[in-house]
């Protein structure tokens, strides 16, 4: 990671780092109002992938964040190289909601529970224990499994993708799985970098979470921004951030990337 490299983007997680359960923290509105009159372009990233990134947006507009279309991803995009990398061509088994079913529809990938290519685990709110044994024949088989990202648990408590793959792992000993395409992995870094025109270097993750946002910024070679927003500091482990903010509006200032030679 070249600090001299002058940023071309700023990534942001969402829940912890510039909202709490729907309410934006302070500051954090102005932000990204300021980064849209700047130099700089941003994209929030979000590895939830129980809904599709268009019904993101709304929800984003809505809380009062000012975006388009391209300034919204989520693990759901990164999926659609990743299959397609793997030889994926149509037929998959979706572990996910109805409207990520939907929408992975739309672009040219059909649910099949009868004969798929491959097996997909994303964040699933509608979960039942029919679709759950389907999938376990499946994976005791032996069909390719992906993953939409491996994040075990999604705030405030929901039982994630992670915990998922974690299940398949003891109902088959020795299952792999052959790609993940959220954070930390490298695919939604392919999506971005394609999107904005720019390298993993010229990017800031700004985030919350030390095992995605952390972790994806120091495997793909970017800076990081760590957001405490009043929480204690996390173990770090060996993803150490670029630099550590204690509120996210202190980034209006003070830790703005150009002022800190970004």
């Amino acid at each position: 990671m070249a600090s001299g490299i002058k940023a071309k983007l700023v990534l942001f997680d969402l829940d912890g780092t510039l909202y709490l359960d729907g309410v934006p923290y302070p500051g954090a509105i102005e932000l990204i109002e300021k980064l849209r009159k700047s130099d700089l372009e941003y994209c929030f990233v979000t590895n939830n992938s129980s809904i599709p990134t268009c019904d993101y947006i709304e929800k984003m507009r809505r809380i009062g964040f000012p975006l388009e279309p391209r300034n919204m991803i989520s693990s759901g995009d990164a999926v659609l190289p990743m299959l397609r990398h793997y030889g994926i061509k149509k037929r998959l088994y979706i572990l996910g909601g109805h409207r990520f079913r939907a929408w992975l529809e739309g672009q040219g990938f059909v649910h099949d529970a009868v004969n798929p290519e491959a097996f997909l685990i994303a964040f699933d709110k509608e979960l039942e224990y029919e679709k759950l044994t389907t999938a376990t024949r499946l994976v005791i088989k032996g069909i390719p499994i992906f993953a939409t990202h491996a994040d075990p648990v999604c705030p405030p408590g929901f039982p994630d993708a992670g915990m998922l793959i974690e299940y398949f792992r003891a109902a088959c000993p020795g299952v792999v799985i052959q790609a993940i395409a959220g954070k930390p992995h490298k695919w939604l870094c392919r999506v971005l970098e394609e999107r904005f025109g720019c390298t993993a270097s010229e990017m800031i993750m700004v985030g919350d979470c030390v095992g995605s946002d952390l972790a994806f910024a120091c495997n793909n070679g970017m800076r990081s921004v760590l957001v405490r927003n009043g929480e204690p500091m996390p173990p770090l482990g060996n993803f150490q951030p670029t630099v550590v903010v204690p509120r996210i509006s202190q980034m209006l200032d003070e830790f703005w990337p150009r002022n800190l030679g970004w």
